[in-house]
């Protein structure tokens, strides 16, 4: 009976931690990212969601566009984990930035095509 009681503890106290963050997950989310913009759409905020649960918090704010002297509505979806925050941002409901990464690591670059070798 001890036993199931300290399982039961764990479990609920696991479960109560709540979805935690990876790099793994965020690297999926700027993958899919990328495809969908090669096929002309873009990841919506719960696509998004999905991946990596529910935002810390979220909001609504104006962008000024410089070129065409008006404003477009963008919705940032804020992630804190272990006194790190991923900030994401969204315009139409579409998600416009690469993701960074935690540890303080930019998204990743990558090249589209490999450099050339070296002729000897």
């Amino acid at each position: 009976m001890a036993a199931c009681t300290l399982l039961f503890t764990v479990s609920l106290a696991l479960c109560a931690c709540g979805p935690r963050i990876t790099n793994q997950n965020l690297e999926v989310v700027d993958a899919q990212r990328k495809t969908l913009e090669q096929a002309g759409k873009g990841i919506s905020p719960k696509e998004v969601e999905s991946i990596l649960g529910q935002p810390t918090r979220s909001e609504t704010t104006k962008l000024a566009l410089e070129t065409q002297k008006k404003e477009v509505d963008v919705v940032r979806y804020y992630y804190q984990q272990d006194g790190e925050t991923i900030e994401l941002h969204f315009i139409d409901g579409k998600l416009i930035s690469d993701v960074s990464r935690l540890g303080g690591t930019p998204a990743p670059i990558r090249e589209t095509k490999p450099a050339p070798a070296e002729k000897k």
